[in-house]
């Protein structure tokens, strides 16, 4: 009978550990969307992509592309956050080395926004040019 009781608790133990790893994710992301500004401006973008997407009927592949590039920029905007808070944690003094490593993961998210701002571009450009062409 011990047997069959430490099961269900390691099953128990397991079920519980996912579910704190769920709820500590999305502690993460509700942190970001109160206090990073840059994150904020990731989620409305993907809030107007996903509107456009809709309205434009885009293709399958351009929802998995358009949706990827904009899951990378919130990756990354995520460890850029994590980054700042650990240096921050470790020196409140200024520091040439806190410096740059909340510069380049600034730079990272700086990047990738880009990137993904044209990879966006590259898929929604079209839809509205044939969308102005229709109209006049």
């Amino acid at each position: 009978m011990k047997m069959k009781e430490q099961e269900g608790k390691k099953e128990v133990g397991l079920i519980k550990n996912i579910l704190n790893k769920f709820k500590y994710s999305g502690q993460g992301l509700l942190y970001c969307l109160k206090n990073e500004s840059s994150f904020v401006l990731v989620a409305i973008c993907a809030c107007f992509i996903i509107i456009m997407g809709v309205y434009f009927d885009i293709e399958f592949l351009e929802w998995v592309i358009s949706f990827g590039s904009l899951c990378i920029v919130s990756i990354i905007e995520l460890i850029n956050t994590a980054i700042e808070a650990t240096v921050d944690m470790v020196t409140l003094e200024y520091n040439e080395y806190a410096k740059i490593a909340k510069d380049c993961g600034s730079a990272a998210t700086g990047i990738m926004g880009v990137l993904a701002t044209i990879v966006n571009l590259i898929i929604f450009v079209p839809y509205f040019m044939e969308l102005f062409i229709n109209i006049f």
